[in-house]
């Protein structure tokens, strides 16, 4: 299933990516830029969990399709 395992492949990218990301986030070496974010980082934190939440869902449904 070509289809699936692009799709599984792109998932696994953004979910690396938006771990980065929250990992950047939570350490906060952000640089000057965090001033910007300041208050609403935890939101953000949240917001990218969610999102992390979701692709890890769609990997575990997906997945096995992917290794068959």
């Amino acid at each position: 299933m070509p289809m699936i395992h692009d799709f599984v492949e792109d998932w696994i990218e953004m979910r690396s990516k938006l771990q980065r990301q929250l990992k950047l986030l939570e350490s906060g070496k952000m640089g000057e830029e965090t001033y910007v974010i300041g208050s609403k980082a935890e939101a953000t934190a949240i917001r990218l969990k969610k999102w992390i939440d979701e692709l890890n869902d769609l990997l575990k449904e997906y997945g096995p399709a992917d290794r068959t």
